[in-house]
């Protein structure tokens, strides 16, 4: 269960609702009895897949008792096995759509609230039978630094085998005070490595932004969940059209969604006419078959872009998805990119004082027009792949001097030679060993798109390392030149030149 639950987290969409509060943390018998059949009049009232007909309490109790107790049974039942109550709901939220689930006690915050700021090493890990699968190696991390890719399996922490341990109990494991060492050994492929890693500070930020030149600004969105960012957004977003800006970039590449209602503001900050530009359909409260549906309507005071690109890829999901089509829809949005993730259901949460969950899809999310995406996901208007760049070239930049605009070095000429050949720049510059404009230009579009805080106004240390972790990964087969970005790019200046 907790395995199936972890590798869904990053398509699911938040709805979070608080349950009565008169539950304790610890439930006696009697309480969890009022909290299952509250669950279960929850599914059949609400649930997308489920009807007033449906009986998910009576059918989990024959799936593991074999028989239907009334409530006084039941109530037996769950004073004899401690187990009971937990194993009830989460065979009562089976058996519907792949999202609606039973968080078990305890695991919520973990799986649905996971920390944007912390110290550790720098991965993503799901559930393995071995230990633990890496998923996503952050780049800034120490983990990317000495080499770990997404696909290892992370086997033994500090001398402790991880098999058949909790995920969160290995992620506690991996993390740790700033500046301790954990040595992990991993699986890849038939190797057998070993690192020992310096634990550091990290973060994951949700938004963030800058111009990539003098005519277009770029907007990333890692995931729709307000910590402060949608008020930066809007702030940019006014600043923009100030400054001049008429092409603007919004990259929802990899972000698996988050807050619809986020989603739906951001959308309407893109239009100054009123405008209906998205569908959510519910089941009919009345108990009838057919969907009631509810319009997204922007009020018409938001701001106009003349030259608007959104990015996507296959794990585009739920609110991206809503932002990419509402944009289109209502903006004259181009998307470009590939198909997205195809999450087209949203889900309520209901969050139990004992840090369990009940999650039940309620809603489907449609375009004004067109069919249904769920599992089919949203095709964009350019389609583009990014190529794979390799290499056996060994190029790299020395990191212990940061790089001033327009400063002359053989430093300066390494650094060009690695943007050459990390397809960053198209070639070298007339001065090589120069950092002008062109590689500045480059440097930011880098910042910008890993998100990489650096303060130095031409290419500072963090720059550096960036730059060497990503030719490290073009030696290794893995590095993709982002031929995405480089189209949007280029289809804003032909729009402002009026081609």
């Amino acid at each position: 269960m907790k395995q199936r639950i972890l590798a869904l987290f990053l398509a699911i969409t938040l709805f979070v609702c608080a349950v009565p509060g008169a539950f304790a943390a610890d439930y006696p018998p009697e309480a969890q009895l009022d909290i299952l059949t509250e669950v279960d009049a929850l599914i059949r009232e609400e649930g997308l897949e489920s009807s007033l007909e449906d009986r998910p309490l009576a059918r989990a109790m024959e799936e593991l008792l074999g028989s239907t107790p009334d409530m006084e049974g039941l109530l037996t039942e769950l004073e004899a096995d401690p187990l009971l109550y937990e194993y009830l709901l989460a065979v009562m939220l089976s058996g519907y759509d792949q999202y609606t689930m039973y968080i078990p006690s305890g695991t919520y915050s973990a799986v649905y609230a996971p920390e944007t700021n912390y110290v550790g090493i720098g991965v993503t890990i799901q559930a393995h039978a071995k230990g633990a699968l890496v998923t996503e190696v952050n780049l800034m991390g120490p983990a990317a630094a000495a080499g770990i890719r997404a696909g290892d399996i992370l086997i033994q922490g500090n001398g402790q085998s991880l098999e058949g341990m909790d995920v969160s109990a290995i992620s506690d494991l991996l993390r740790g005070e700033a500046g301790t060492d954990v040595t992990v050994i991993l699986l890849r492929g038939k190797e057998t490595l070993t690192f020992t890693l310096t634990r550091r500070a990290l973060s994951q930020l949700n938004y963030s932004c800058a111009p990539l030149d003098e005519d277009v600004f770029y907007m990333k969105w890692s995931r729709f969940q307000d910590d402060g960012s949608y008020l930066l957004f809007r702030l940019h977003l006014n600043q923009i059209l100030k400054d001049g800006y008429e092409s603007l970039i919004l990259d929802l590449r990899g972000n698996p969604g988050g807050d619809l209602d986020l989603a739906f503001s951001m959308a309407s900050d893109f239009m100054s006419v009123k405008t209906t530009f998205f569908r959510i359909g519910y089941r009919d409260p009345r108990g009838r078959e057919e969907m009631v549906y509810k319009y997204i309507t922007a009020q018409g005071d938001g701001v106009t872009i003349p030259n608007l690109y959104v990015l996507v890829d296959g794990q585009s999901a739920s609110a991206s998805e809503i932002m990419a089509c509402g944009l289109r829809e209502g903006a004259n949005a181009t998307v470009i990119g590939q198909t997205t993730f195809g999450k087209a259901r949203a889900q309520q949460h209901y969050v139990l004082d004992n840090d369990a969950g009940i999650v039940l899809t309620t809603m489907v999310l449609l375009p004004l027009e067109g069919e249904d995406y769920q599992d089919v996901g949203l095709t964009p208007d350019v389609e583009v792949k990014n190529k794979i760049l390799k290499t056996k070239e060994k190029l790299s930049v020395p990191t212990d001097v940061a790089l001033a605009p327009w400063s002359c070095s053989d430093n300066g000429e390494a650094l060009n030679r690695a943007l050459v050949a990390l397809g960053l720049l198209k070639e070298l510059p007339e001065k090589p060993y120069q950092v002008g404009q062109d590689t500045l230009n480059a440097v930011n579009r880098l910042q910008a798109v890993y998100q990489l805080p650096d303060s130095h106004p031409g290419a500072g240390i963090p720059t550096l390392l960036l730059v060497n972790q990503l030719l490290q990964l073009q030696q290794a087969g893995r590095y993709e030149q982002d031929i995405q970005l480089d189209t949007a790019i280029q289809m804003a200046k032909d729009a402002l030149k009026g081609e």
